[in-house]
């Protein structure tokens, strides 16, 4: 897979790789991979086209995201396309619908297009699939229907849904693998250590989707190894006063200094709300209670 960062109108792909999946593709979800394997059913070389920022997101910057650019790479490698392509949306976001279609047809090549049904480009997003269909022919443009699971047409909107409402199950049936939060460990209040249960305090990519406050049963990634954890999402009411948001993890069995590490939370299931307890023993029992049910499943 051959990885084209930054595409403009001054770049050009010289394969000759007719099939082009376009999409923004926040999650690579289940509805994603439905059409990405159907590209590649119907075309085994195919390009994988998206763009460096969401649109929704240069226009919104409140607008939160499931995946990184990298995250999305690493979910893409599992489909072998043999290009993806971010195309540098600010150079493209005032194109008439001709003009995109001209640089996908000029500078990729591309004969044959798959999107999602409801996929809009080009200034105003104006340009929807009617239009590739008169641009490219009706036989060279290639839809499929609105995934559904559980009766509900699952988009990357529904499933930060249920991560804000905590159900980080059924966000993890929509996409197809398990949420996560990749970060940098770094220094916290030490609040953990000191009641017996030391936490990794995490540092992510702001705009990245947070779930629901509360507690959860997590996997932890750290230095290749995958460890069984509990995490804390919240203000910790308890012991702080505090108004910023951390994100914390216990990890089992563990208890190395990893300052500074690249550690990645995998959301199994959510345990309970984040609580005000009246003493800190009281926070003690519920934590050593947390992870008896958590070992216990």
């Amino acid at each position: 897979m051959r990885i084209y960062e930054n595409f403009t109108s001054d770049n050009y792909i010289h394969d000759d790789i007719a099939a082009v999946c376009i999409g923004g593709f926040d999650g690579v979800h289940l509805g994603h991979q439905e059409l990405l394997k159907y590209t590649k059913e119907s075309s085994n070389l195919f390009q994988i086209v998206t763009f460096d920022i969401l649109p929704k997101k240069y226009f919104n910057n409140e607008h939160m995201l499931l995946t990184t650019n990298n995250e999305k790479i690493e979910l893409f490698k599992k489909f072998e396309p043999s290009n993806l392509v971010f195309i540098n949306f600010e150079h493209v976001m005032k194109y008439s619908p001709k003009t995109f279609c001209e640089m996908l047809k000029n500078n990729m090549k591309a004969k044959n297009i798959y999107v999602g049904n409801d996929f809009k480009f080009g200034a105003n997003r104006e340009g929807d699939v009617d239009y590739l269909i008169k641009y490219f022919g009706e036989d060279s443009v290639h839809t499929i229907p609105d995934y559904e699971h559980n009766n509900e047409k699952i988009s990357s909107t529904l499933i930060k849904s249920f991560l804000s409402e905590g159900f980080v199950e059924q966000a993890n049936e929509a996409l197809g693998y398990e949420y996560s939060l990749t970060g940098i460990v770094i220094k916290g209040d030490q609040r953990g250590s000191q009641i017996g249960f030391p936490t990794a305090n995490l540092n992510i990519d702001k705009s990245i989707q947070i779930p629901k406050n509360g507690v959860y049963k997590v996997d932890v990634l750290l230095n290749g190894n995958l460890y069984q954890g509990i995490m804390n999402i919240g203000y910790k009411p308890t012991v702080s006063e505090g108004t910023k948001q951390s994100l914390e993890v216990h990890i089992f069995d563990f208890n190395e200094d990893i300052y500074d590490a690249d550690l990645t939370v995998h959301f199994k299931k959510f345990i309970r709300d984040e609580i005000k307890f009246s003493s800190i023993d009281e926070l003690t029992q519920q934590i050593s209670k947390d992870i008896e049910d958590i070992n216990k499943n």
